[in-house]
């Protein structure tokens, strides 16, 4: 196999860089600055400082080196997402298979759109795998198991990415419905958001539990609207990454939503569902959906509603059939 590169030394791509490197593969980062090479050559990313340092990480700030890439992972936030599109491009001749690691949707000329819709978008020649499922980067760093899931059309290229973490701690399941992974690890950030509320405003774990099931029928509805496979949603990228994400503060929207129900000012740099709830709420409209844990959230977080009122209209409406 041709060289695995990494982009982006954070916490997610170096643990990945560190699972593929576990399995024996070859896999360089490429990163902005040499900084971030250097720390990267210590064992440690900037992000993760906490944990131990594990052997040194092959980095690079070259993008030239994308034109030897067998397979390539775009592991940056999903405002940056585009950008490394756009470098691969630049990049790449060799239509590498593109694995898209990020969990929401980013801003294009087309407005907001998913990730496989972006790839699909930027690198049409390039066959784009999402990478989504329960996984915490320090956890996957430290060698610790870890199951995700892996989604394309292009089925090959889904059995690269199995092959390339094969012998790795991390265990990569297949799927054909990567619009239907990439709704997963979208909405489950906005269900996270409301299960830290519940949490936040003393609501208890029966909230909580409550919001998780009912966040997945939201989550399947959405998916067999917009074209995708419901059941998808009840695998690795909904359900499991659901249920990791309202586990704690450990994640980000948890913590979040905990903030907020605290009555905290909660930090939204990387809180995602922070910033793809509204247009979550709107394609719902569109498509004739009901969301009502979705459209809660955009009204607290975007509409300045008080959370204690969404709360009692929630627990106000009719229960109907499960």
């Amino acid at each position: 196999m041709r060289r695995t590169i990494v982009i982006g030394g954070g916490s997610w791509g170096s643990a990945l860089a560190v699972a593929l490197r576990s399995g024996g593969g070859e896999a360089t980062v490429l990163v902005r600055d040499e900084d971030s090479v250097r720390m990267l050559a210590t064992g440690r990313c900037r992000q993760l400082g906490h944990l131990a340092a594990v052997d040194p990480i092959d980095a690079s700030t070259d993008p030239t080196i994308l034109a030897e890439a067998g397979l390539i992972l775009i592991v940056v936030p999903v405002s940056a997402t585009a950008a490394a599109l756009e470098m691969v491009g630049r990049h790449n001749d060799t239509n590498a298979p593109v694995v898209l690691c990020a969990k929401g949707m980013a801003m294009c000329a087309k407005g907001a759109v998913l990730m496989p819709e972006l790839a699909g978008t930027m690198l049409p020649a390039h066959p784009a795998v999402i990478l989504s499922g329960p996984s915490f980067a320090d956890e996957v760093m430290c060698g610790l198991p870890a199951a995700v899931v892996a989604a394309a059309t292009d089925q090959q290229a889904v059995a690269l990415v199995q092959q390339a973490f094969a012998a790795s701690q991390v265990r990569v399941y297949a799927s054909g419905d990567p619009l239907g992974v990439a709704i997963g690890g979208t909405m489950k950030n906005v269900i996270a958001i409301a299960a830290g509320c519940a949490i936040g405003l003393g609501l208890g774990d029966n909230a909580r539990a409550a919001i998780i099931t009912r966040g997945l029928a939201e989550m399947a509805r959405f998916a067999a609207a917009a074209g995708a496979h419901p059941e998808t949603i009840y695998g690795l990228s909904g359900a499991g990454d659901l249920a990791l994400s309202c586990a704690g503060p450990h994640s980000r929207n948890m913590a979040y939503g905990l903030a907020l129900g605290a009555g905290e000012a909660p930090e939204e740099r990387l809180a995602e569902g922070r910033h793809t709830v509204a247009v979550l709420a709107a394609r719902g409209r569109k498509m004739g959906i009901e969301l009502p844990i979705t459209d809660g959230v955009d009204r607290v977080v975007n509409g300045g509603a008080p959370l204690a009122d969404v709360v009692g209209e929630l627990l106000a409406r009719r229960a109907g059939t499960e």
